[in-house]
This record gives structure tokens, sequence and C-alpha cells, in this order.
């Protein structure tokens, strides 16, 4: 065989080679970002869809998520104990039936009682929600990663607590925060009770199984 044909043959099989890594290269890159977004959305639900919203580019959004999953991998949670447990779960009691004769007193006690929660089961650093907006998002991104699902409801109580603040009359806007805050309760605690939805205020409240709402 002539030195040309060998020559020739083997500037195609080079070619053929580079070609067949960059497709197999391309491919890899198209597929890993879809399975990264599928995982992220599939763990955080419709806070994947906030993120994106709020940062207003997926991919910065997605880095967002990622981070906060590196970030919880960091942090030693631990199980309550039966005593602890009972006791949260009856502060929520209290709470709740507090809520009849003191609506913006209740949710401000639901709001302590997560951050109560929180630092029994062991997240670092738990800020007041009620300090500023910033403090409430950093405790909002650490619970996203475990309790997606409650801080969709926690950030509609966080809102509702705004309104409330500016008008005291706003009874149903302190009712939803109060309701999104149980969820966000349940969640930590893994459980609570059926719930007694909170009725407006100087009424009593109605037994309610359901679990709308969470």
């Amino acid at each position: 065989m002539e030195t040309q044909t060998i020559v020739i043959i083997a500037i195609v099989l080079v070619v053929a080679v580079v070609l067949a890594g960059g497709i197999a290269f391309a491919a890899r890159s198209s597929i890993l970002p879809a399975r990264r977004t599928a995982r992220l959305k599939q763990r955080f639900g419709t806070e994947y869809d906030h993120t994106v919203d709020t940062h207003g580019d997926t991919a910065v959004a997605e880095q967002d998520l990622t981070e906060r999953l590196d970030h919880r991998k960091g942090i030693d949670l631990r199980e309550l104990t039966d005593e602890e447990r009972r006791t949260h779960t009856d502060t929520w009691a209290s709470v709740q039936q507090g809520f009849v004769d003191d609506p913006v007193r209740a949710v401000h006690d639901a709001r302590g009682l997560v951050e109560t929660i929180m630092r029994d089961v062991g997240y670092p650093d738990v800020p007041t929600v009620t300090a500023d907006d910033d403090g409430f998002e950093r405790l909002a991104k650490v619970l996203s990663v475990d309790h997606p699902a409650a801080v969709a409801g926690f950030r509609r109580a966080h809102a509702a607590g705004h309104l409330a603040e500016a008008d005291q009359e706003q009874t149903e806007n302190l009712r939803e925060a109060l309701v999104a805050y149980r969820g966000l309760t349940d969640s930590l605690l893994g459980g609570l009770p059926p719930r007694k939805e909170p009725a407006p205020a100087g009424e009593r409240t109605v037994e309610n199984t359901t679990e709308e709402g969470q």
C-alpha cells in the first residue's frame, strides 16, 4: 500500500475519532444539564419555579439551589425526642387557640415556634424572620432543602404578615398566615394532630381534618 494512501486512511481515522468524541461530548453536555434540572425540580418543587422567577435566569437559579444542597450537607440535624415533640405540639395547640382572642400575637408566636423547633433540631444561626426580609430569605432557603412544599406556604405567611402589620384588621390574612405556619410546623415535627382551622377573631374554631393548604 502506498504511503500516500496510508496517510489518507490515518487522517480519515483521526477525523472520525475526533468527530465521534465531539458528538459524545455534545450529547453528554446536553444530557447532564437536563438531568440536573430534573433532579432540582423534583427536589424543590414550586421552590424551583420561585427561584427561577427571582433570579430571572435558569442557570443562576440552579446554581443557587445547588449551593443550598451543598450547604445542607454540612448541617447535622437530629431527631426530636418524644418529649420535645409533645412540648412543641402542645405549644402549637396554645398558639392556635390564642388566635381567637389575639390573631396578631398568635401569628407572631407561630413564627417564634418555628424558629425554636429549627434550633432544637440543629439548624445553625437561625435568623429571626421578623427582623428583616434578608433574614427571612436566609431562613426560607435553609428550610427549602428539606421542606420545599411547606416553604411555599411559609412565603405566603411572610407576605400576609406584612399586610397584617400594616393593618391589624386584616384578620383573613392573619388566618392564612397561621395556616401556613401550621404546615411548616407540621413538616418540622413530622406530623401534628388533626387540624382545627383558625376561625375569624371572636368565633370558635371548627374541626377540620383535611390537609388542604399544605
